[in-house]
């Protein structure tokens, strides 16, 4: 059994790895961000920041050998608009806690105030708990809304 359930990670790994990996090719900007969730309130312990256009510079770690919170940030950009792809994923001590994808949709001028003040994953770090409850701790999903503006 433990075999069994062993090699179902390992491929579950690798084919995440793999849609983070074709995302982050096709994406205009990739951003990284990975939090603590004993800081729930605090800023991300490491993050990471590309541009596709600077030929240069090193994609956001892809990996999935880290503990906390990371989120990957996919954004295409058209115009004056954007659309985003995240993928969240909670580790801990190696083992996959729970994972959540979300799209989002805004103006670009406002890209960089949306990743700094996510509210969605704000609001799962600060549960601590599955991303799929609410702070209630029922099992309700979180009710996410494509295309909702930050703006008040």
């Amino acid at each position: 059994m433990t075999t069994d359930t062993s090699r179902l990670k390992l491929v579950m790994e690798q084919k995440i790895e793999a849609e983070l990996t074709r995302l982050s090719e096709l994406a205009d900007i990739c951003v990284f961000a990975l939090y603590d969730p004993a800081r729930p309130d605090g800023d991300p312990i490491d993050f990471y920041c590309v541009d596709r256009r600077d030929k240069s510079a090193v994609r956001p770690p892809l990996s999935l050998s880290f503990e906390g919170v990371g989120v990957w940030y996919f954004a295409f950009r058209r115009g004056e608009t954007f659309s985003v792809r995240k993928v969240l994923l909670r580790i801990s001590e190696h083992r996959f806690i729970d994972a959540q994808v979300g799209d989002f949709e805004g103006y670009w001028e406002d890209f960089p105030q949306y990743v700094a003040e996510d509210r969605w994953v704000q609001a799962i770090i600060r549960r601590n708990g599955p991303a799929n409850a609410n702070d209630t701790g029922s099992d309700d999903p979180i009710l996410f809304r494509p295309g909702t503006a930050l703006r008040g």
